[in-house]
């Protein structure tokens, strides 16, 4: 009983989060979803310690772990255009995959050629911790 109210507290501080990212986002007038408001938020008061990860971390596995369910309604949705099941849905399938490796491939190759020029320094990830 102790544990899930200490999940219910910490899904209820994310939702508290989000809540405010929401009202935010209703005042300002910038094109960005107040979710995203609310998780920027949340980064800023974790990276500053004014929120503790212990104190969202189990919180965030639950919904984490429930992800699918948040899922299913986009994957029902998907019943209504047919067409993205067939034929076409495999190219746009090709398209999506094509241009995600051309990304990966150009950006992979644009670092490659920054790190030979020097301009960039590669640090050691050991010295960084």
């Amino acid at each position: 009983m102790k544990k899930w109210c200490l999940l219910l507290g910490q899904v209820l501080l994310l939702y508290g989060f989000n809540w405010l990212g929401k009202g935010i986002a209703s005042y300002l007038p910038v094109p960005v979803p107040g979710s995203l408001i609310g998780l920027l938020l949340l980064f800023i008061c974790l990276h500053k310690g004014w929120v503790r990860l212990q104190w969202v971390e189990a919180g965030a596995t639950l919904l984490f772990s429930q992800m699918i369910l948040f899922f299913v309604p986009s994957l029902v949705g998907m019943m209504q255009y047919p067409w993205l099941l067939g034929g076409k849905g495999l190219l746009v399938l090709l398209v999506v995959t094509s241009g995600c490796a051309l990304v990966m491939v150009s950006t992979g190759v644009v670092a490659e050629r920054l790190f030979r020029r020097g301009e960039v320094k590669q640090l050691d990830p050991v010295e960084n911790v």
